[in-house]
């Protein structure tokens, strides 16, 4: 009976390590729409680096007292298993973020080349669509 949970385990982390390996690379986004409306990307291109099981990506949000917009980064571990996407952040710009876990949906083009991600925020959904740039 252990052998056969083990078994299991093994198969199961053996997916989602392949699963995650569709996401390994640098990519850059293409395309954002808050509620299907077009946002201009920012220059510099927003960058998400994969490697097997961590993440790096740069943002753009806005300042609280000014609202200009600034560059930060994020980075933390994730896992792709199916279409859902998690997400926990390590460390982060925005220090409130440490910690926090987030779940999306991803769709990863028939040829790895490009994956849309779509974030449900209660109030308004957030869709990118990321290009890999290797």
């Amino acid at each position: 009976m252990k052998s056969l949970l083990l078994l299991l385990g093994l198969l199961a982390s053996g997916t989602a390590l392949a699963e995650s390996s569709a996401l390994t690379g640098v990519w850059q986004i293409a395309e954002i729409f808050y509620d299907e409306e077009s946002i201009e990307i920012q220059t510099p291109t927003q960058t998400k680096i994969f490697t097997s099981s961590h993440m790096i990506y740069t943002y753009y949000g806005s300042d609280q007292v000014s609202g200009d917009l600034s560059l930060g980064v994020g980075h933390g571990t994730y896992q792709l298993v199916g279409d859902t996407l998690t997400e926990t952040i390590s460390n982060h710009s925005n220090t409130d973020m440490i910690g926090k876990t987030f779940q999306v949906n991803v769709t990863v083009s028939e040829d790895g080349n490009s994956f849309s991600q779509v974030v449900d925020l209660g109030k308004y959904v957030l869709r990118e669509v990321w290009v890999r740039a290797e």
